[in-house]
C-alpha cells in the first residue's frame, strides 16, 4: 500500500475527491505497478503514452520510471498543477495538459503517440472510450473500467452482456480483460469491482464510421426484447429494412443480441443515403 495514501495526499493539497467527477484514486502501489507493467507490455510503438486522468500520478510515476514519455491530460486544476511541478516536466519526459479530454481533439497532441491509457472515471467511461476511438483509431488502449462495463464491451453475441456497446467497438477493437481489481485498491473505495481492459486495434478497418455504426446499433437495441425488424423499422422504414435484411440473409424476426458485429457493419453500409 502507499505509505500516506491518496486521501492524505489530497488533504495536504487542500483537495478532496469529487463525487461529481467520479474520482476514485488508485491507492495500491502493487496494483499500480502491475497495471503499469501491462501498459508497457502493450506499448510496442516508438511514441509516447497518452494518459487520461492521471490524478495523483499512481500510474504516471512507474511509467516514467520505465523511461516512457508521458502526456497526461488532467481536468482537475489542482492535480494538474501538482503534476506540473514534477522534475520530469522540466526534463521533457512528462507533459501535463490541463483540460477535459472530451473537448480535446487529436490536434491537441502534436507529439508522436503509440498508446492511450488511464484509470477512467466510471460516470464518463463510455464517452471517453468512443472519444478514444474517434481520435486514436489505430492505437492500442489500456484502461481501468468498472468490471461490468468491461464485460459488456468484451461480450460475444448471444450472451446476456452483449449489446450496443460491444457492437459499437468490436469492429474496431478486440477487447480483452487483463486484470480484475478489488475495490480496496482505490480511495475512496467504489461499491463495484474494476478491471483493466486492453483495446487492440483491428488490422482491417470495418469501412464504416463509429457514428454510423452507433446510430444503427442504438436503434437495433432500443428495445431488447423486440426483433431486429421491429426495432429498425420505425427508424428506417419497415419495407426498406425487410429488403436489406433479406439481402443480407438475416431473418427479420431475429433478435439483435444474437447477431455478430459484422452484420451491423453491413447494415450500416446498406443504410447509407447513397446505399454504398
Amino acid at each position: 500500500m502507499f505509505v500516506s495514501g491518496p486521501l492524505h495526499e489530497l488533504k495536504e493539497l487542500g483537495l478532496a475527491p469529487s463525487r461529481r467527477r467520479s474520482q476514485n484514486f488508485l491507492g495500491d502501489r502493487r496494483a499500480a505497478e502491475a497495471i503499469a507493467g501491462l501498459i508497457l507490455r502493450e506499448n510496442e510503438g516508438a511514441g509516447g503514452i497518452l494518459e487520461i486522468g492521471p490524478g495523483l500520478g499512481a500510474l504516471t510515476r512507474p511509467l516514467l520510471r520505465s523511461g516512457a514519455r508521458v502526456t497526461a491530460v488532467e481536468l482537475d486544476r489542482g492535480l494538474a498543477a501538482r503534476l506540473s511541478l514534477w522534475e520530469e516536466c522540466r526534463s521533457g519526459a512528462l507533459r501535463v495538459v490541463e483540460g477535459d479530454a472530451l473537448k480535446l481533439g487529436r490536434d491537441s497532441f502534436p507529439e508522436a503517440l503509440s498508446l492511450v491509457c488511464g484509470n477512467l472515471p466510471y460516470n464518463i467511461s463510455s464517452p471517453l472510450l468512443f472519444w478514444f476511438l474517434e481520435n486514436f483509431p489505430r492505437l492500442p488502449g489500456v484502461f481501468t473500467l468498472q468490471k461490468e462495463l468491461s464485460e459488456r464491451l468484451a461480450a460475444p453475441p448471444g450472451t446476456k452482456a452483449y449489446g450496443r456497446l460491444a457492437v459499437g467497438l468490436a469492429p474496431f477493437y478486440a477487447v480483452k480483460i487483463l486484470k480484475e481489481l478489488h475495490p480496496q485498491c482505490f480511495r475512496p473505495r467504489p461499491r463495484v469491482r474494476s478491471a483493466v481492459a486492453l483495446f487492440k486495434p483491428r488490422i482491417d478497418p470495418p469501412g464504416v464510421s463509429p457514428d454510423e455504426l452507433s446510430r444503427v446499433s442504438r436503434a437495433a437495441f432500443a428495445r431488447r426484447r423486440k426483433t431486429l425488424s421491429n426495432n429498425l423499422g420505425p427508424v428506417y422504414g419497415r419495407e426498406r429494412i425487410l429488403e436489406i435484411l433479406r439481402g443480407l440473409g438475416v431473418d427479420p424476426s431475429e433478435r439483435p443480441e444474437r447477431l455478430a458485429p459484422e452484420i451491423f457493419v453491413s447494415l450500416a453500409l446498406a443504410l447509407r443515403p447513397d446505399g454504398a
